[in-house]
């Protein structure tokens, strides 16, 4: 099998994904409740991120590992990690912090 998403074992991707999805959907409520229309948008990669890990989770469970390693399903994690990525570095921009500071 070829290094993709899918090569962590399965109680890790949901670990993951709710490490990612819970946060995600607490602070996007609250976003939600108070206005504020960025840090809403700024919980959309995390939530695709965690949609993502928790959809590899239910393939690998079901045994569909040619589906995994597929180039289609591949480039659709490389696209939710790149959502993920850009959404904390624009949260970092509008919090005016750093990673190195």
């Amino acid at each position: 099998m070829k290094n993709t998403f899918a090569t962590l074992p399965i109680a890790a991707l949901w670990v993951f994904a709710a490490l990612l999805g819970l946060p995600a959907l607490y602070d996007g409520a609250n976003a939600l409740r108070s206005g504020r229309a960025v840090e809403v948008f700024v919980q959309i990669g995390p939530l695709m991120m965690a949609l993502f890990l928790a959809w590899c989770a239910l393939q690998r469970r079901a045994g569909r590992l040619a589906l995994l390693t597929s180039p289609r399903v591949t480039l659709i994690g490389f696209i939710c990690f790149g959502a993920f990525a850009g959404c904390f570095l624009i949260k970092l921009v509008l919090r005016n912090t750093t990673l190195f500071a």
